[in-house]
């Protein structure tokens, strides 16, 4: 009860809560990786910022993710496949946008800048010729001691494979488009409650 009053229904008309949904494992990767996106908005008096367990409150996410499917039908939600996502909260004019690694609004920039990639000439081949490729291709980068990473404006299909350390890689650019007002709002009739 104390959470949900705190962080949904208690809140003031403009002000929004930006949650991070995690389990006690991912926790302490996590943690430190919102807090570093999220930094930067620490002092804007209408955002409040929290994380919740996957494990206490996943029957609260299905009933919240339900009301934005319509209708009654069935939903299974692996409780891993939920870590790392976050979830902006407008208490007030109920609604909420999501964001999560492999969630296809995330990846819609990309796509353009791939495209238009092209049309500036950033995309001929005789420019990949070094070690490094150009990373808004996507291209692997080598790194300093011989790995491969894979850059942060790789395109993610579905089959990918995104390790816990790399959920949040993203956010930082989630969180521009969110406070540009660019994000995809999912209004709700009502808030569910049972939030622990």
């Amino acid at each position: 009860g104390e959470t949900y009053n705190g962080l949904i229904r208690l809140l003031k008309p403009g002000c929004r809560t930006i949650v991070l949904l995690c389990d006690n494992s991912s926790k302490t990767k996590l943690l430190p990786q919102f807090y570093k996106a999220v930094h930067p908005y620490r002092k804007n008096k209408t955002l409040m910022f929290a994380f919740l367990l996957v494990e206490k409150n996943i029957d609260w996410y299905k009933k919240l993710l339900l009301q934005t499917l319509g209708g009654e039908r069935e939903l299974n939600i692996n409780p891993k496949n939920c870590i790392g996502t976050v979830i902006s909260i407008n208490g007030f004019r109920k609604y909420f946008c999501v964001y999560h690694a492999k969630h296809p609004e995330n990846n819609i920039p990309l796509r353009r800048l791939e495209e238009n990639g092209e049309f500036l000439g950033l995309n001929e081949a005789n420019e990949n010729s070094g070690e490094e490729s150009d990373v808004e291709s996507g291209m692997l980068v080598q790194n300093q001691n011989g790995g491969n990473n894979v850059s942060d404006f790789s395109s993610i299909n579905n089959n990918d494979v995104i390790f816990e350390n790399n959920l949040l890689n993203g956010l930082p650019n989630w969180l521009d488009k969110l406070f540009d007002g660019s994000t995809t709002r999912y209004y709700i009739n009502f808030w569910p409650e049972h939030m622990k």
